[in-house]
């Protein structure tokens, strides 16, 4: 029965991509979902109150995958950095669609959470000495080079050179 539930979820996410990337989120319904998927709508709300659920526990998994994919290790280096990045890169297809529409800023709220608390458990610097606006800066600059490297088509930019200024930058920060 789980099985079943994970491939009609995965379906169900799939149609909703599909049909993110040809309309915007506003013009997406989810008798459309439902019909493009082949299944009742019945089921749809089996899984999720509205598109609007569906479309916050998308863009949830995405940032817990990228979460796990980081910090498989609890260790927190310069490397998880360059770890979300080749991520992010290589769910970017699937990412897109989600910075073009309404989940944008729900997108911006959970991954400046992750980096959040990225910062907190980080090895990089001791927090201790860090004032709490230096870590905001540090959480905005992150936040804004991931938005500026998805947004300004900068994935050709290798993520361990972007990894390494961001170590520059953060050390900047900090001293």
């Amino acid at each position: 029965m789980e099985r079943r539930k994970r491939r009609t979820q995965k379906l169900v996410i799939d149609t909703f991509f599909l049909l993110l990337n040809e309309k915007p989120f506003d013009k997406i319904t989810v008798n459309q979902i439902t019909t493009l998927a082949d299944i009742n709508r019945g089921t749809f709300y089996l899984h999720y109150q509205d598109k609007y659920e569906l479309l916050e526990k998308t863009i949830k998994t995405y940032i817990n995958q990228m979460d796990q994919y980081c910090l498989h290790n609890q260790e927190m280096t310069i490397n998880s950095l360059t770890l979300a990045f080749d991520y992010l890169k290589e769910n970017y297809n699937f990412i897109e669609p989600l910075l073009r529409n309404e989940g944008y800023q729900l997108f911006q709220h959970e991954l400046k959470s992750s980096i959040s608390s990225f910062i907190e458990t980080s090895d990089l610097f001791d927090l201790r000495v860090v004032s709490i606006l230096k870590r905001r800066a540090i959480i905005s600059t992150i936040l804004g080079t991931i938005e500026w490297w998805l947004a300004e088509d900068e994935l050709n930019t290798d993520p361990s050179e972007i990894a390494a200024e961001l170590k520059d930058i953060i050390f900047s920060i900090i001293t």
